[in-house]
């Protein structure tokens, strides 16, 4: 009687263990994807199914579900309820993924860009979670004291952390984004002159240049009908991600990539222009070597800072936070009227 109560004891240890670390795993997968935020956004936007604003917003909102789900599995708290939960999920994700394998891959950012995983990887975690799920199927909630008070407010406070660590830019750009000034006496001089005549040959996707081809050429910038311009730097990790960002919305809404005009600066290995264009996959975009003291007059040093232009005059500027896909989406469907 005592070994089987031992052996109780023991098998009800292994189940919690279990348990607790299901939940500490989806933890730890929801606080890698808050510290690569941006890619993951990216990542989701990249299918075409939500604007970037919404986007951002479900990116957080996947997180907080996985931090909340992780969280309520480890302390059995609700337990049936987050146990059915999880295995709809996994399911879900595992669908996905099937989509995500077929489409080619190479992260399906479930981890985060710190543990790169391909969708054939993940499924095959998600099978072996999903299994071990089933193991510890019925396990008894946690009861402690004012726990209908406390449980709720926890959860509440771990689901908002996404939002508050790093918080969505439609909410940034509300309190803390401002139209960018561009310095516009400095600006108009360097147009008249050879600045921004270093242009670069158009780069498409898998065609590789090397040093000795990979050449700027004089050649005159024209600014007919409405463009973008980009004034980057080409180490800038901000500057980076807003290189990609615009790619993307211009290949979402289907718009000439020729109408971006990226004025670079910071030419030499690693932080070489091909470097950038490789790194942040903005194929098609024309890029045009800048003088970095000027660049920097420009914009008052304020790097990626993003300018709406028609024919030559500037409509507006903004900044990395005012970087929005219905803006640069309204410039260009407004340009006939």
């Amino acid at each position: 009687m005592r070994d089987i109560y031992q052996i109780m004891k023991a098998k009800k240890i292994i189940f919690t263990i279990i348990s607790v670390a299901i939940g500490l795993f989806f933890i730890a997968s929801a606080i890698l994807k808050i510290l690569t935020i941006k890619e993951f956004e990216l990542y989701i936007y990249s299918y075409g199914i939500f604007n970037y604003t919404l986007c951002t917003l479900f990116a957080r909102c996947l997180i907080a579900f996985e931090m909340c789900a992780g969280l309520c599995l480890a302390l059995k708290w609700w337990y049936r309820l987050t146990w059915w939960l999880m295995q709809l999920s996994l399911l879900g994700f595992t669908v996905f993924l099937i989509f995500a394998q077929l489409r080619g891959d190479a992260n399906c950012h479930c981890m985060g860009d710190f543990v790169e995983l391909n969708p054939l990887q993940s499924m095959i975690k998600n099978f072996v979670i999903m299994a071990l799920l089933l193991v510890v199927r019925n396990q008894e909630n946690w009861n402690f004291k004012f726990e209908k008070i406390l449980k709720p407010l926890i959860v509440i406070i771990v689901a908002a952390v996404p939002f508050f660590v790093a918080p969505p830019e439609v909410l940034y750009n509300k309190i803390y984004s401002s139209d960018r000034n561009i310095n516009t006496p400095i600006f108009e001089k360097a147009l008249a002159d050879s600045t921004f005549y270093k242009c670069y040959p158009i780069i498409r996707p898998k065609y590789e240049y090397d040093s000795t081809t990979f050449v700027p050429e004089d050649k005159p910038l024209e600014l007919t009908g409405r463009n973008v311009l980009m004034f980057a730097h080409a180490g800038c990790k901000f500057c980076r991600e807003g290189a990609k960002r615009l790619s993307m919305f211009f290949r979402e809404n289907q718009l000439d990539r020729t109408r971006c005009k990226v004025l670079i600066f910071g030419n030499f290995p690693p932080l070489s222009t091909y470097d950038f264009i490789k790194g942040t996959e903005a194929y098609g975009f024309e890029y045009r070597e800048i003088d970095p003291i000027i660049s920097l007059d420009i914009v008052d040093g304020q790097f990626p800072t993003f300018t709406l232009m028609q024919d030559d005059s500037i409509v507006k500027s903004f900044d990395l936070w005012g970087l929005e896909e219905s803006t640069i989406k309204d410039f260009f469907a407004n340009e006939d009227k």
